[in-house]
């Protein structure tokens, strides 16, 4: 048997299925029903505005598109936002989506991962796809983030699910705490886009793989025109910041993702950086109308 995936030095921090449909739309209207209620607005118009201010202010210095720009704090501005919205990160995910979420994961897992494999899960968030890819038959995965509450509730959910080949540690996708050509998987799920220094990010993961060793990208690629287009640009700009607002009381976050999505590279942009640090492409799959791609690529056993 295999030792347990352990953590290098490089890291100086390390340490259910889906909701119902039914549950998720109460939460909302519960949420409504509280704010109304909290602020007792005497008509429709008025209590509708007070609903509605948290989430179309937008607090000073803190515009999803200045995150963009040189200089600014992203990395930051990131691992707040997600330790802000972790209690409702998986009802929004499953809202989002309208489900399908889990099954993109599954999918990815079952790309990536050949029995036995160790494998590492970047921007691992509450552990969906760390515990697909044990679903899948990896030996051990180890789930980083650099969101703590993220990785509290990722600990959670292995307790209840008794998810004993799953660990996880504080960690930053630029700085892996592993050593070179130690796993054989690699993935992420909807992170690569808020990772400042992609390249960097890319590097690790070569870094860290071994010859042989697979890769598996979910994410939002930026939208090519189409005639779901402007369907598209509704739901990221207007539907998903509404719901963001109400479920989780951070409107803020769910502005930051449509302009994210906007700053990040088209499928083929993206296959061609992933080619840029050495990878071999197997797939590209692109989901729910274009506006989710997986990615699957391999390192080769013989480089250069």
């Amino acid at each position: 048997m295999r030792r347990p995936l352990s953590l290098g030095r490089r890291c100086p921090g390390a340490t259910a299925a889906s909701i119902a449909t039914e549950q998720a739309f109460r939460a909302i209207a519960q949420a409504v029903h509280r704010r109304s209620r909290r602020r007792r607005t005497p008509s429709v118009v008025p209590a509708a505005v007070a609903i509605l201010a948290p989430m179309t202010n937008q607090p000073a210095g803190r515009r999803p598109d200045e995150l963009f720009e040189t200089g600014a704090d992203r990395a930051g501005y990131v691992q707040e936002m997600f330790g802000d919205i972790s209690a409702r990160y998986d009802l929004m995910n499953t809202l989002m989506t309208v489900g399908r979420h889990h099954a993109w994961r599954r999918m990815a897992a079952r790309a990536l991962v050949r029995p036995g494999d160790r494998v590492i899960d970047v921007g691992c968030g509450t552990g969906d796809l760390t515990f697909a890819c044990l679903d899948a038959g990896a030996g051990d995965v180890l789930g980083l983030d650099f969101a703590r509450p993220m990785l509290a509730r990722a600990r959670e959910k292995a307790t209840h699910r008794g998810a004993s080949g799953a660990a996880f540690a504080l960690g930053d996708a630029t700085q892996l705490p592993l050593a070179d050509a130690s796993v054989d998987g690699w993935c992420s799920a909807f992170v690569v886009r808020n990772i400042p220094d992609l390249d960097a990010a890319l590097a690790e993961a070569w870094r860290v793989l071994r010859p042989g060793g697979r890769l598996a990208v979910l994410e939002i690629p930026r939208l090519s025109p189409s005639p779901l287009r402007p369907l598209a640009r509704v739901h990221f700009n207007r539907v998903v910041p509404l719901l963001g607002g109400l479920v989780s009381g951070h409107g803020s976050a769910y502005r930051y993702l449509p302009v994210s999505v906007d700053h990040f590279l088209a499928p083929p942009e993206f296959t061609q950086r992933l080619r840029s640090h050495g990878f071999r492409v197997r797939e590209v799959r692109q989901l729910m109308f274009g506006t989710v791609a997986l990615h699957v690529a391999d390192k080769p056993v013989a480089h250069g």
